[in-house]
């Protein structure tokens, strides 16, 4: 009994250690781990530093910077309605999906092209802006029709 206590015990022990070892920090009881904050190094150095290479003042700044993230995070489960939660994540993979789909600027062009036609065929008196000054408005529309009509191309609609 004694030795199955023993093992016991020094399982526990090893598993907290393990546990501690892998925190990086805490914000309001939530725990950073070592693996997020690497990743968040590895961003903001490119690679060069990890959480054993920075200093403790480093380590520390490195906590008050993801803390934000964390309280927000926690208190959005709690306070977000579960249709608020779903319109969230579906804007959020909207604009992760966008932002993976690539518009040239050759197709921003025709679209502009085609914009200004129409334009003047309405004869419309608002001045026309510069290319250069919507492109990037219109590749954006264009990653996201893009996106849905992928998304289209293979839904199986029913109207009853």
């Amino acid at each position: 009994m004694t030795k199955f206590l023993t093992l016991l015990g020094l399982t526990v022990a090893l598993t907290t250690t393990a546990v501690v070892a892998k925190t990086a920090g805490t914000v309001n009881g939530m725990i950073i781990t070592v693996e997020e904050a690497n990743k968040a190094l590895k961003v903001l150095t490119k690679g060069k530093d990890t959480w054993g290479t920075i200093p403790v003042e480093g380590k520390k700044q490195l906590i008050q910077m993801m803390a934000p993230a964390k309280l927000v995070a926690a208190k959005s489960k709690k306070a977000l309605t579960a249709k608020e939660k779903e319109a969230a994540l579906a804007g959020f993979w909207m604009q992760k999906k966008m932002s993976e789909t690539k518009v040239t600027d050759k197709e921003a062009k025709a679209i502009y092209d085609k914009m200004k036609a129409a334009a003047k065929k309405a004869k419309s008196k608002q001045p026309i802006p510069a290319f250069d000054a919507t492109k990037n408005n219109i590749k954006m529309q264009l990653a996201q029709e893009k996106v849905v009509a992928k998304l289209m191309k293979n839904a199986k609609i029913k109207v009853k």
